[in-house]
């Protein structure tokens, strides 16, 4: 028997991890905690949002969805944000989360600009007709020994998806890509390294923004 399992009550679509005592996951925009971020959102508290330079209008293509709060805090200034999961799992979520979110009037109008497609990146971004202001791959990264590992929903999330093996595929597709901003975002420190040097890093205590403009 598989120790992931999906299912479904009044409250929506959760994922549970039989291994672990964790509550199950689930994609909740109103939890207390994220609404707070969300008030004191802006291009000076959010690092996301200096990196993508967030504003009305920006078209972003989110390559690794995952739980899309970087993207719902884009959305909150006013981007139009397209996300890309290629789990079917974790795309039920999303989709359970953003019907929950559009019911909210504090949170409508954000989720309104939020499509979902279920998706391999990869292919998105082959497409010729690709069309975005920014693209934006937060992939999950192998974590570093000693590191602080990640804890709550991401380390639900990680256990279930385990590491993108394809980060480097998918920045080098995005950098070909067409599109003036690519944005990846990645731990503080860490052995990976970017093929090239980035044009700007936007960092803190517990992330890395690195952007790529053509």
């Amino acid at each position: 028997m598989s120790r992931f399992r999906v299912g479904c009550d009044k409250e929506g679509y959760y994922l549970e991890d039989s291994f672990s005592g964790q509550h199950p996951l689930r994609v909740n925009f109103s939890h207390p905690e994220f609404l707070t971020r969300l008030r004191g959102a802006g291009k000076k508290s959010e690092l996301v949002a200096r990196a993508v330079k967030a504003g009305a209008g920006v078209r972003v293509l989110d390559c690794t969805a995952g739980l899309a709060r970087d993207a719902f805090v884009l959305a909150s200034l006013g981007c139009e944000v397209t996300l890309v999961e290629r789990s079917k799992v974790v795309s039920t979520l999303l989709l359970d989360g953003l019907k929950r979110a559009r019911q909210r009037p504090e949170l409508c109008s954000a989720a309104n600009r939020i499509k979902l497609t279920n998706a391999d990146s990869l292919a998105v971004m082959s497409q010729a007709s690709l069309e975005y202001d920014v693209i934006y791959i937060d992939p999950m990264f192998p974590e570093k020994p000693g590191a602080a590992a990640v804890r709550g929903p991401m380390q639900h999330l990680q256990r279930f998806l385990g590491t993108d093996e394809d980060a480097l595929a998918l920045l080098s597709v995005a950098l070909q890509a067409g599109c003036a901003r690519v944005v990846l975002k990645r731990p503080p420190h860490g052995d990976w390294r970017s093929p090239i040097q980035p044009t700007h890093v936007f960092k803190n205590k517990n992330s890395r923004y690195e952007v790529f403009t053509g």
